[in-house]
């Protein structure tokens, strides 16, 4: 519960005192398609962000990192190497993940958690660890969650923290769940 105020407090902060960090990077040259998220703890490069494209539908999931910059060449080279990040159309990039210089991942990709994406990743792929790696199509792994979705409990938005999930309930989610999955709204 106290993160939760936290980052609400957070939020409220940015609203109110016109700090709001993505504003920010969009000023500078970030683009940003129509819906786009991005959860809690993301870093977008600050520094070099007008090289960066994120199309429409995306969420980064919390903590993803995208990097437009490698400071690593700086000491020896006296230059740092960079590279222009493109993010395609309702791509999903789950928590911790980090996304490199000089990447481009195609529209319709699900990019799993704590990947390290070194490397292009192409359109309607499923892509996972480190370096990240295409494991399958995203329509493939989409129909493995729909027919698990029919076997398993769903709960509504009455279950959710917004909705200020009660202790009875949360209780009864795993209950319902057991050693498996449920799905939520």
């Amino acid at each position: 519960m106290p993160s939760l105020i936290l980052g609400l407090f957070r939020r409220l902060f940015r609203r109110l005192s016109g700090r709001d960090p993505l504003a920010t990077l969009v000023r500078r040259g970030l683009v940003v398609g129509r819906n786009f998220y991005m959860q809690d703890g993301c870093v977008i490069d600050a520094c070099h962000c007008w090289h960066i494209t994120i199309g429409d539908d995306v969420t980064l999931g919390p903590n993803v990192t995208i990097l437009a910059h490698d400071a690593s060449t700086k000491r020896a080279l006296g230059y740092v190497r960079l590279g222009k990040v493109a993010i395609g159309h309702r791509v999903f990039i789950g928590a911790d993940s980090i996304v490199l210089p000089g990447v481009k991942i195609g529209s319709d990709v699900i990019i799993g958690a704590g990947s390290v994406v070194t490397a292009d990743i192409p359109a309607g792929s499923l892509a996972a660890g480190n370096p990240a790696r295409v494991l399958g199509t995203t329509a493939d792994y989409l129909a493995r969650q729909q027919a698990l979705l029919a076997s398993s409990p769903c709960f509504g938005e009455a279950y959710t923290l917004r909705a200020n999930v009660s202790a009875s309930r949360k209780n009864e989610m795993n209950a319902k769940m057991g050693d498996g999955p449920g799905f939520i709204v």
